[in-house]
């Protein structure tokens, strides 16, 4: 019955679509474990006790913050997510046009399946936001005239630089994707396909000499496993207050926005330093 309402509510393109984000694409983070081991937090007890804590109090203030700003929260997880997504596809490792490349990859999934499908993505801002989206287009709006302005000079780029060429061509195949199908479905395509596949990929190059791989998925499951059971309470309770469409939404992207910032700030503020710091002594030597 539950199944029937949420195809009818949702469609059944766009509840695989969800369903895939949660099954294939939230997974993409549990390997943030192996990343705090491979940075040397697990080496005493309390350095990974600290790590747990900070993790999770961060994701539980996601949480809370958007519960009580929803508006201002789901604006910030846009931009946000612009930045991670821009930045896990990216392919230079510094310099102005390296933001260049972020806000065009980024933007092109946040910014361009919004703007493709306004009045299908307006009804989902009104379920995440709790009323009005109308600040949150303000928002959209202003970043697409970035996106616009870094794709035209990443086309510019392409055109003297044959490697910037592979990036435009998966720049123009992800926008003509997102302009033919659902959004939530493009979404869903770009979350699970490319961007978890590229960051276990790259994650993986380095964090599978810290332990052994038996002992890397083991981790990855449990945790994986975790963050479903406290999605599926969380679901069950809020399909008593709300309707099933709504509770899935909600769930689906808010707990994708309270695991983002603490995955951003391991991911993107520590990890990629670190690396980078410990490859430029290495090429130094």
């Amino acid at each position: 019955m539950a199944v029937d309402a949420l195809v009818t509510g949702l469609g059944l393109a766009n509840l695989i679509a969800l369903l895939s984000v949660v099954l294939i694409g939230l997974p993409h983070g549990a390997f943030d474990g192996a990343i705090a081991i491979y940075l040397g937090y697990s080496k005493r007890l309390a350095s990974l006790l600290r790590f747990t804590l900070l993790y999770i109090g961060l994701a539980t203030l996601v949480v809370y913050l958007w519960l009580q700003f929803p508006v201002m929260s789901l604006m910030v997880f846009l931009v946000i997510s612009i930045l991670h997504f821009g930045f896990g596809d990216a392919r230079l490792s510094g310099g102005w046009l390296r933001w260049v490349q972020a806000f065009a990859h980024g933007g092109v999934v946040v910014a361009g399946i919004s703007q493709f499908h306004r009045s299908e993505v307006d009804r989902i801002f009104a379920y995440l936001s709790g009323g009005s989206a109308a600040p949150v287009w303000v928002v959209i709006d202003s970043i697409s005239l970035i996106v616009v302005l870094s794709i035209a000079i990443y086309a510019w780029k392409a055109l003297r630089d044959r490697h910037w060429r592979a990036g435009l061509v998966e720049l123009s195949l992800l926008l003509f994707l997102f302009s033919q199908v659902p959004p939530l479905v493009g979404f869903a395509f770009y979350f699970c396909l490319v961007h978890s596949s590229r960051h276990v990929w790259q994650i993986w190059c380095f964090v599978r000499s810290v332990k052994p791989r038996g002992e890397l998925y083991t981790q990855a499951l449990l945790l994986t496993s975790f963050s479903w059971g406290i999605g599926g309470i969380v679901f069950w309770w809020c399909t008593s207050v709300m309707t099933l469409e709504s509770a899935l939404l909600r769930v689906v992207f808010i707990g994708l926005a309270a695991l983002t910032v603490p995955h951003m700030i391991l991911l993107d503020g520590i990890f990629r330093r670190f690396v980078f710091q410990k490859t430029s002594q290495t090429s130094n030597r």
